[in-house]
């Protein structure tokens, strides 16, 4: 459907998109017939049975319909599994049509007497199987075509087509009656649906993502075992679905207890049947009138505004009030008591229930879905009618009986079942908290990670310093036996030097020869650091190692060959600075000694300040900090220098700040800092970046929202505080929603597409960066999981993504964020941007 006057007008009624609009249409006018129907067979139904049952058999009548049910569904489930979805619902339509025809024979018959009163009976577990049935297979296809965003955009529409509807219908009842009688009402609803049956032949197929997330084709999912047994079996095994449930069961028998104190109400204000129809047909046409406004006017709202979470309590919460109530209610306003509550009850469940329900389907694979939504939906309900009707029996034995008339006696039954009522609305709140938490990790278990996160992959995986180590000390063997020895001696040290390490580094070729400083490792004739064998012992190697090294005579030794070899006098300098660097790294801090490494932290051969930058950030002395940071405009040095300042830890979190933050600072030197910040890991060093994040350093922003990100990634421990990072959330959002509208602006001219280009590349930062964020104060893989599966995944996964997002953020960040990530034309979301920015500026000017 193009863009026309027809979908303007629709599009005010409702979120829909164009492609989307021909099938949302058919689905609400599919809907609405399907709730006439059910609503006229319910008027009828209710007449007929209290008419010739009695309100005194409505326990007896909630459990056999249990029992009656638990068939229907394990013949349910058999024909959702082995039939075409279209056909189990046309053949499940052309049922119900024919049983029509077939009550209204047997019903005008009774006017005659020449009727079995157990028709009657029969008519009443029909009409339960055709209203669980009927909407859920409704719910089952709209679930069929439906990806689980478009779902939620479009629940409140298809609801409002239910509920006018079920207006419609309970008109209907209300109004033809007196005229027609109330079996004649039957003949209405063949009519209706024939038309669902065309409907049903003209949706659209079922979208290919159901053999996606099972990994099956559907002709193998047809092929499996399915019943009764199947279905509760399934059930079972997932905690979630038993807490679906069970919150599911703890509300149907709140409503039931209620239709119980309702019925009994009815029965005893009307004597006459066409009485109790009239009454019933207005009673639901006025509570269905009260739903659609609610509908229209708080559902959505709510589920936007506040989440699942409030939604689902609504109406456990508003009917906890309403049951409290009937210990107040004198005997003459029982009955404007008992149609205010079950008002409220089934408005509620019209409403909030019905939407936030079919929601929680949302997460679950389809292979299971489909049976435990025919479980739930059609056995559950009847289950929980049985357990109401067995209570109720158990409350009669012990003297809290209704009666025909209201009595004493039938006010304590009332309020018997009204104390058992409170009871299972906190049974019902107490599972609805569970829900949502199981809701929100299922939501998160289809969402993949679509690609590692690199620093974390190599921190938990590579061990990078004894990698360089090993390198260092394979290629030193070949140049110095002293720096071979010290870089074994740092293996020694830092527990790495395995067996088979060992075996590898203890090759020595005869062609190393002794170099300068093998005369000061000799103590006594004997080499300080022998080949290494097998009976070569780590420990005392260090004893004996630093017992030498802070000995005065070898200082005295050293002093004089250190100052030489650090003039550069020598045959062979480089090698000789290069020793001397990394011996000492190995020195007693205190060693005067120590200074010489300044020297060497200047010299112009990149390898020997590598070395010195090694052994500086083992001695951690704060004075060569100003030699060491130079180095990071250095390729060659670039990481060497890095790893030193790593080394310092959060001591020089100030100084480094102050470089960070310099505007005559080197810019590579300042776009370095966050990282080495990131990789310290402290806790300072967090503060120190969310502090001068909002502080407007431009050219190092995306280098401090990365650092911060790396931060967290690799040191979960570290906090950020909300009210440092929100802001700057907040201000990337506004960013790329400008960007977005500029983005739309020049979509519209194909001269400028080099423009749109760089735009559409700075829009992807930013959003980039506004994950990162959320990161920080929210859970971190969630975030990123997230942010993979918008960048990266499919319409299902954005979908999935938005869901997660809408459960996890705060309802001002969230209001801010969707619309920007939502799978939206451009224009739509350059609309949203706009109304955003527009909003944005009125609150800034208030």
């Amino acid at each position: 459907m193009s863009e026309g006057p027809f979908y303007r007008i629709l599009k005010r009624l409702a979120d829909v998109k164009p492609e989307e609009s021909r099938v949302a249409l058919r689905m609400f006018f599919h809907f609405f017939l399907i709730t006439a129907s059910a609503y006229v067979i319910k008027a009828v139904n209710t007449s007929l049975f209290l008419q010739h049952a009695g309100a005194r058999r409505l326990p007896y009548a909630y459990i056999i319909t249990a029992v009656v049910m638990g068939f229907a569904v394990s013949w349910n489930s058999q024909l959702l599994q082995r039939l075409n979805r279209r056909l189990y619902i046309s053949l499940s339509l052309v049922f119900f049509i024919a049983c029509l025809f077939l009550f209204w024979f047997l019903f005008d018959l009774g006017d005659t007497s020449q009727i079995w009163e157990g028709w009657y009976t029969i008519y009443y577990f029909w009409s339960s199987i055709f209203l669980a049935a009927s909407i859920t297979q409704f719910w089952i296809l709209v679930n069929d075509i439906m990806q689980p965003r478009q779902f939620r955009r479009l629940i409140g529409f298809f609801v409002n087509g239910g509920l006018l509807g079920g207006i419609v219908g309970s008109l209907l009842a209300r109004f033809l009656a007196k005229p027609m009688g109330t079996h004649n009402l039957l003949l209405l609803c063949p009519g209706f649906l024939v038309v669902c049956l065309w409907i049903v032949q003209k949706v659209p197929k079922i979208h290919p993502d159901m053999v996606k997330e099972t990994g099956r084709p559907k002709a193998d999912l047809k092929k499996q075992k399915v019943g009764y047994l199947q279905s509760l079996k399934i059930l079972t095994k997932h905690r979630y679905l038993i807490i679906l449930s069970g919150m599911m069961l703890a509300g149907f028998v709140v409503s039931t207890l209620m239709d119980t104190q309702f019925n009994a109400a009815v029965q005893k204000t009307f004597s006459d049947p066409d009485q109790k129809t009239i009454f019933m047909g207005t009673f639901s046409a006025g509570l269905l009138v009260v739903s659609y406004f609610l509908n229209v006017l708080l559902t959505n709202r709510v589920l936007k505004n506040f989440g699942i979470r409030v939604a689902l309590l609504v109406s456990p919460a508003i009917l906890m009030l309403g049951v409290g109530s009937l210990f107040f209610v004198p005997w003459a306003g029982l009955m404007a008591w008992a149609v205010v509550v079950k008002g409220a009850d089934k408005s509620l469940t019209h409403t909030f229930s019905q939407s936030t329900r079919e929601l929680l389907y949302i997460p679950i694979p389809p292979d299971i879905k489909y049976k435990a939504k025919v479980f739930i939906d059609m056995f559950i309900n009847k289950l929980a009618d049985a357990l109401a009707g067995i209570l109720l029996l158990i409350l009669a034995a012990f003297g809290f009986a209704l009666k025909k008339e209201i009595t004493p006696e039938s006010m304590r039954a009332m309020k018997a079942i009204g104390v058992l009522t409170v009871a299972f609305i906190l049974l019902w709140i107490f599972l609805v908290l569970l829900i949502i938490k199981e809701y929100v990790g299922i939501v998160r278990k289809n969402l993949r990670v679509k690609w590692p996160d690199a620093d974390k992959f190599v921190a938990e995986k590579i061990d990078v310093d004894m990698t360089k180590l090993v390198f260092d000390t394979l290629e030193s063997r070949q140049r110095s036996s002293v720096l071979y020895a010290m870089n074994m001696f740092d293996l020694i040290k830092n527990e790495k030097l395995s067996p088979e390490l060992k075996k590898i580094l203890s090759y020595k070729s005869a062609e190393v020869q002794a170099c300068s400083l093998d005369t000061l490792l000799e103590l006594d004739g004997e080499a300080l650091v022998p080949a290494l064998d097998d009976s070569i012992e780590e420990e005392s190697l260090d004893a004996d190692i630093r017992e030498i090294m802070s000995m005065d005579v070898y200082q005295e030794l050293m002093k004089e060959h250190i100052d030489k070899v650090t003039s550069g006098v020598g045959a062979e300098p480089e090698v000789s600075q290069m020793e001397v660097a990394k011996i000492l790294g190995i020195m007693d801090p205190a060693s005067p000694l120590i200074q010489n490494l300044a020297k060497l932290l200047t010299h112009e051969s990149s390898e020997v300040v590598r070395y010195a930058l090694e052994s500086a950030g083992k001695q951690k002395k704060r004075e060569f900090v100003p030699l060491i940071v130079p180095h990071l405009t250095k390729p060659a040095l670039r990481e060497a220098a890095v790893q030193t300042l790593i080394a310092y830890g959060g001591s020089i979190t100030g100084t480094l700040r102050d470089y960070l933050v310099d505007p005559d600072v080197d810019i590579v030197i300042r776009k370095a800092i966050p990282d080495i910040l990131a990789r310290i890991g402290h806790q300072r060093a967090a503060d120190l970046l969310a502090t001068e994040l909002p502080k407007g350093h431009k050219d190092v922003e995306a280098e401090m929202i990365e650092g911060m990100y790396k931060m967290k990634s690799l040191y979960p421990q570290v906090e950020f505080r909300d009210r440092e990072i929100l802001p700057e959330i907040r201000r990337l959002i506004k960013k790329s929603y400008l960007l977005l509208i500029e983005l739309n602006d020049l979509k519209k001219d194909k001269q400028r597409a080099v423009l749109t280009e760089d735009l559409e590349k700075n829009f992807g930062r930013a959003l980039k960066q506004i994950f990162e964020l959320l990161s920080l104060v929210y859970s971190h893989d969630d975030m990123i999981r997230a942010y993979q599966n918008i960048c990266s995944g499919s319409r299902k996964s954005i979908d999935y993504s938005v869901e997660l997002l809408d459960n996890l953020l705060k309802k001002e960040v969230k209001e801010a964020l969707l619309p920007l990530i939502e799978d939206s034309p451009l224009e739509d979301k350059a609309r949203s941007a706009r109304k955003y920015l527009k909003a944005l500026e009125k609150s800034e000017q208030s």
